[in-house]
């Protein structure tokens, strides 16, 4: 070996997880495109008023716009 040329020790052991990976959920996530025509401007401004207002971005809005009017829609009424 030549003192001049340094010499790289590689590792190569994989790094271990810490926790197995059977603890977590492996949730498929799906992507969905929403697609808006020449006459929608009106969807997109007020898609717009109710992210300045809900300060939230699109998804998230659109996330908490569902899950609000599922649970008006299904709620069960109190008798």
């Amino acid at each position: 070996m030549n003192p001049l040329i340094p010499q790289a020790i590689f590792n190569l052991d994989m790094p271990k997880a810490k926790y197995p990976q059977d603890t977590f959920t492996q949730d498929a996530t799906s992507k969905r495109h929403v697609s808006y025509g020449r006459r929608d401007i009106h969807i997109k401004e007020a898609e717009e008023r109710l992210m300045t207002k809900y300060r939230m971005g699109y998804s998230q809005l659109h996330k908490y716009l569902v899950l609000k009017e599922g649970h008006n829609q299904f709620a069960t009424p109190f008798l």
